[in-house]
């Protein structure tokens, strides 16, 4: 981190270092990961929405990875540049917003209204497999 820092910020990343401690820990899986009609294969890192082959990006590939690997789990714009993102990242939080529309553009049935990717407002984002 570069001085001046604020305390919230130092306290984000180590949350956020924390959280990455978990997920390694986890016990192994198939890797695939499901959510309504949306199929995630960690291992071939291949996307599937109700049971069509889709392409995704490698940030988009890794930022929907990681809202369906915690579902339900609301996670702030700076969580996720925190998760996703490699910390010599100079952009924005408006990053994660573009990513989130681009991936709901390819995994909703309406973009519009989203049944997979939701948005809480005030907080960040979430992942719902309903």
């Amino acid at each position: 981190m570069v001085k001046p820092f604020s305390p919230g910020e130092l306290v984000a990343r180590v949350k956020a270092q924390l959280r990455r401690v978990r997920l390694d820990t986890e016990p192994p899986s198939d890797g695939v990961l499901r959510g309504g009609d949306v199929e995630l294969d960690g291992v071939n890192r291949a996307l599937k929405v109700r049971g069509q082959p889709v392409t995704l990006t490698a940030k988009e590939f890794d930022l929907l990875h990681h809202l369906m690997k915690h579902p339900g789990e609301v996670f702030s714009r700076d969580d996720l540049l925190d998760s996703v993102w490699d910390r010599s990242f100079v952009g924005g939080p408006a990053t994660v917003t573009v990513h989130v529309r681009r991936l709901r553009e390819k995994i909703e049935r309406d973009p519009s209204r989203p049944s997979h990717l939701k948005v809480v407002w005030g907080t960040g984002y979430k992942f719902d497999p309903g």
